[in-house]
């Protein structure tokens, strides 16, 4: 798999702190952005996003990426309170309460790319 470029764009009103599987660490305060960079040896990457409130995690989604499929989650809560919209390699997703949305073609992210997502509040 190739290098992929991850950019954060955390439009919400709480902190997110992002936690990935090769245990890269980013945080964006509420209104921030970042980044991380994941080389050719990073594979089958999750990202698991957290949204926090006067330090306590309120909701948990991901963005995920391998060289068999992609996707991202939002999270879930039974009040929706963050949405999502991005690009993985040109391909657009976007949901508010969505779930899992599985990118299509499944091999969109094998040879590596750029993966960009902003969450605002709901």
């Amino acid at each position: 798999m190739g290098p992929v470029t991850f950019n954060i764009h955390n439009q919400t009103k709480y902190e997110l702190r992002v936690q990935s599987s090769n245990g890269a660490t980013a945080e964006a305060a509420a209104g921030a952005s970042t980044s991380l960079g994941f080389g050719s040896n990073d594979t089958n990457i999750t990202n698991a996003m957290r949204w926090y409130e006067n330090g306590i995690c309120i909701l948990q989604g991901s963005v995920a990426w391998s060289a068999g499929g992609s996707g991202a989650d939002d999270g879930w809560t039974s009040s929706n309170i963050i949405c999502m919209s991005g690009e993985m390699n040109g391909e657009s997703f976007s949901g508010c309460n969505e779930g899992w949305i599985e990118m299509q073609p499944y091999n969109l992210m094998a040879n590596g790319g750029e993966v960009s997502v902003t969450y605002t509040n709901a």
